[in-house]
């Protein structure tokens, strides 16, 4: 298992420390690299991303019940 760590540098961002499985953060680093290259912050950016397009969906799927 890997602990995927997103850190507070201001004031507007927040931290949450998650453990996921190596596999997955093996494949998001991956993939990250792939989107962003190098660019700093570039984790935080894309797993940003994903709790935004998992709450849509969720508020979607609420709206449907």
């Amino acid at each position: 298992m890997s602990v995927l760590v997103l850190r507070r540098t201001r004031a507007e961002l927040g931290r949450i420390d998650v453990i996921i499985p190596d596999d997955l953060e093996s494949d998001l680093r991956v993939k990250v690299a792939q989107e962003y290259g190098g660019e700093k912050g570039a984790l935080g950016k894309a797993v940003a991303e994903a709790i935004r397009l998992w709450l849509k969906q969720k508020e979607s799927s609420t709206k449907k019940k």
